[in-house]
């Protein structure tokens, strides 16, 4: 028994525990005229493969409104509100036409724009058609995923064209998986790399490389429109950084799946650029690309086959395991489901390691509030080259321990490491990849 009265008191303090924290409502709540609804429909997401549409109109639920997503005849695609602006009829029985859908209960016809084109039960020269318009938002159809923008017309960004999307030698190739709980809990998964020696390690067993087991020496750098973050460890006479992208509102990449960190290299690329979706406040998706090519898998360790719907082929990213093994060794799926359908802040206990869940948490809330007030969030910008730059992905050099703080000289590599990777952000890729080559190899310890 402790001589701490205070300890004395805490223990077995089930009872005297709050039962009822209230969640965050500002950045929980996802649909329309919601604060945070308001501010994620400033921007592009991704709402589903392209691989799923059929024939056949398609339910969808996206930020806690009821859609319908299809393909007409003509190729174009439509996303639009789930009931006919006549009667009501959910346009997931709708039939596909020429140009747009058709409600199956009287015929009338909606483009993909919103617009009626055909009203057949109506006198001929009834003007509905001419002065109505159905609920529809604009789409963009790009390697394999739709995307879709849910805001003011007025206000729309340009599409974000990403240096991955367009990276030589790179296959990418879609995934979407559900999870029964809010986005923000599985967003914030990305800016926790912290949780990686221990979740994929220590504590249940290796899922990844042992050499994750290493506690890394992280660093946070912000840019215009969210973050990125180095996360470094050593592996033998190597100190290996691993570059993490963190887009607003909920975008990120991470470093190579499959690396130990064994050989030198420089500005290797990510193995995935993903989006978590809200479906509404207590579902979400993952909605991405694996990215597939020799150069960041070297050993050809990648899965084509398991890549797709409800499916990818690394650890822990679904419930497609017996609950057992789960609970044994559980994996990302099962730390951010198991938080609960939206999980309350105010029963967290944030410490040091929790740096970018914080940074996450005050851009959001910054964000939202901002626009509350007026002002528009900073969707990403491509810059001259066309496109917008990202850092995700891994760089190793020789560098073995001193004789001083080695996090100290970790920290010391990984912050040079970023300033060549920003120094030469504007580059194509190639270019990019020699400038950073040519920064970074006098730093090696031969």
């Amino acid at each position: 028994m402790s001589d701490n009265p205070r300890a004395v008191n805490m223990i077995y303090s089930g009872y005297n525990k709050p039962k009822d924290r209230p969640v965050d409502d500002e950045l929980s709540r996802v649909g329309p005229g919601t604060p945070a609804g308001e501010y994620l429909r400033r921007f592009w997401h991704p709402v589903m493969m392209t691989s799923r549409l059929t024939d056949r109109p398609m339910a969808v639920r996206i930020l806690g409104e009821d859609l319908v997503l299809y393909r007409d005849l003509s190729g174009d695609i439509g996303l639009v509100h789930k009931h006919c602006s006549h009667r009501g009829m959910s346009l997931e029985y709708g039939i596909v036409a020429t140009h747009g859908i058709r409600c199956a209960y009287h015929a009338w016809c909606f483009n993909h724009e919103g617009r009626i084109l055909d009203t057949p039960g109506e006198a001929p020269g009834s003007q509905i058609k001419d002065r109505l318009f159905h609920g529809a938002y604009p789409v963009v159809e790009y390697k394999g995923l739709v995307f879709a923008y849910f805001g003011p017309l007025e206000r729309k960004p340009p599409f974000p064209q990403l240096d991955m999307m367009d990276h030589p030698g790179n296959e990418m190739v879609p995934w979407q998986i559900h999870s029964p709980c809010n986005w923000l809990q599985v967003s914030e998964n990305s800016m926790d790399p912290y949780h990686t020696p221990f979740l994929h390690t220590r504590m249940s067993g290796v899922q990844f490389e042992v050499s994750w087991g290493e506690l890394p020496v992280v660093d946070y750098h912000e840019r215009e429109f969210g973050f990125f973050y180095t996360n470094a460890r050593r592996s033998g006479d190597n100190i290996w950084i691993r570059m993490h992208d963190h887009l607003l509102p909920n975008f990120s990449q991470n470093g190579g799946l499959y690396e130990k960190g064994e050989n030198v290299r420089y500005f290797g690329r990510t193995s995935l650029t993903r989006w978590v979706v809200p479906i509404d406040d207590t579902n979400s998706y993952v909605i991405a690309w694996r990215n597939l090519n020799k150069m960041d898998d070297p050993e050809g360790r990648s899965r084509r086959d398991q890549i797709g719907w409800e499916s990818v082929d690394f650890y822990g990213q679904n419930a497609d395991r017996p609950f057992s093994q789960r609970q044994s060794n559980p994996g990302d799926w099962d730390a951010w489901v198991s938080q609960g359908p939206i999980n309350s802040h105010q029963r967290e206990t944030l410490g040091g390691t929790d740096q970018g869940v914080r940074l996450l948490r005050n851009a959001l809330r910054k964000g939202v509030r901002n626009l509350q007030q007026g002002i528009e969030p900073m969707a990403p910008q491509a810059g001259d080259n066309s496109f917008v730059s990202t850092f995700g992905g891994d760089t190793i050099l020789r560098v073995p321990k001193g004789t001083g703080d080695d996090r100290a000289l970790i920290l010391e590599i990984s912050r040079k490491i970023a300033e060549a990777y920003i120094r030469f952000q504007h580059l194509p890729d190639a270019e990019r990849r020699a400038a950073i080559e040519r920064e970074l190899t006098p730093l090696n310890v031969v």
